[in-house]
């Protein structure tokens, strides 16, 4: 009788829990459109980082020469400064460039920031010097967006409006 009771039992709780799993709830996340947190339909915020669209350079071949990257620095020459070296300019520049450039260039722009001095092959360029201070707005706009030698590419770090201020502030403070 215990034995009976037992298997009836134990076929009563199998058939109802194939029922439960019969029922929609249990095949809710299998059924349901996948959405993703970054696939969100609401609008972006103002000043938020885009996924998609922004600056868009050219690619470069991988093995481009340091003679073809020259040719493209000067072609660059020609892009005009669109940003006054105002004082406002000057001193967002100067904020721009603590943040990013002091650390190889340094304060004086001499290249002996904390990280320049640990370079073993190259030193950072001094941006006093004539080199620096003779190139065109343009040139200097080219190495900071496409970088040159250790110097790494800042176009993701700095806008286009802000690597301005950052040249205006180099020509300004610097060589002088």
């Amino acid at each position: 009788m215990k034995r009976t009771t037992c298997l009836i039992s134990t076929l009563f709780l199998l058939v109802q829990t194939s029922l439960v799993w019969g029922f929609p709830w249990n095949k809710d996340f299998v059924d349901q459109l996948a959405q993703k947190a970054q696939e969100s339909p609401a609008p972006a915020e103002p000043n938020s980082v885009p996924i998609v669209g922004g600056e868009t350079l050219p690619a470069l071949p991988a093995d481009i020469t340091e003679e073809e990257m020259d040719a493209l620095k000067d072609a660059a020459a020609t892009i005009p400064n669109p940003i006054p070296a105002t004082a406002e300019s000057i001193a967002r520049g100067a904020e721009l460039y603590d943040m990013t450039c002091v650390v190889c260039h340094g304060v004086e722009g001499d290249g002996e920031g904390p990280v320049g001095l640990k370079f073993l092959t190259k030193a950072p360029v001094d941006l006093n010097e004539e080199y620096t201070q003779d190139q065109a707005d343009g040139s200097l706009f080219f190495t900071l967006t496409r970088g040159r030698a250790l110097m790494p590419f800042y176009r993701d770090a700095l806008n286009v409006e802000e690597r301005w201020h950052v040249i205006n502030y180099v020509k300004s403070e610097f060589g002088t």
